[in-house]
């Protein structure tokens, strides 16, 4: 099965803070993180930005979920990278 490639995730990661204003060069870290036992893979995701809080913020919305105070790395399901594509459409696979 074809999952998206973690450069279109990080792609889409930095669009989502384009459009919130960060200037940052790289604001978002991707790894795809493969999982024994043939299930999907997850991705590893870090804020890289200063701007930390307004892009936790802006990614709860989209993703429908919640982030602990302080977080700056996560791991997002194949369904939830292919959320913020779908959100961010032309940047899908």
């Amino acid at each position: 099965m074809d999952y998206p490639q973690a450069l279109v995730v990080e792609a889409c990661l930095q669009q989502v803070a384009l459009e919130l204003g960060d200037s940052t060069a790289r604001p978002f870290r991707v790894d795809l993180v493969r999982v024994h036992g043939g299930k999907p893979p997850v991705y590893s995701v870090v804020i890289r930005s200063p701007a930390k809080e307004s892009l936790r913020h802006r990614l709860e919305q989209l993703l429908e979920r919640n982030f602990h105070c302080g977080v700056s790395s996560f791991m997002l399901q194949v369904h939830e990278a292919e959320r913020l594509l779908r959100s961010h459409s032309g940047l899908e696979q």
